[in-house]
């Protein structure tokens, strides 16, 4: 399990605290410390049911002053912009048992566990 985020994010603090509660480990990738490697980014863009308008805060400032439209950029751009401005990614980013996760469900993430 993965957890893309932020030590500064309060939603970040509320997953990674249910996932220890749970007794379930996971990886820590603080977005605010460094850059994605490639092969994080090739993960996080690698999910189809997840579309690139729901991996980036779109409703930011720093979004807009990119002036890019998500809907026309191919795989690759949006890899490069993964890892160029990691700061505008949402956070957390869970990754569980090859699905991706927008944010923190814990009713959500309970019936996964559950399933398991």
């Amino acid at each position: 399990m993965k957890v893309y985020g932020s030590a500064h994010c309060v939603t970040c603090l509320k997953a990674k605290q249910w996932l220890e509660e749970h007794h379930l480990s996971y990886q820590f990738i603080d977005l605010d410390q460094r850059e994605l490697t490639v092969k994080e980014a090739k993960e996080l863009c690698g999910f189809e049911n997840v579309h690139a308008e729901r991996l980036f805060a779109t409703w930011s400032q720093g979004f807009k002053n990119l002036e890019i439209d998500l809907s026309t950029i191919n795989e690759q751009q949006l890899i490069v912009l993964c890892r160029t401005h990691g700061e505008l990614i949402r956070r957390p980013l869970i990754i569980f048992d090859n699905v991706l996760f927008v944010g923190f469900n814990e009713e959500l993430m309970e019936k996964l566990i559950a399933s398991q």
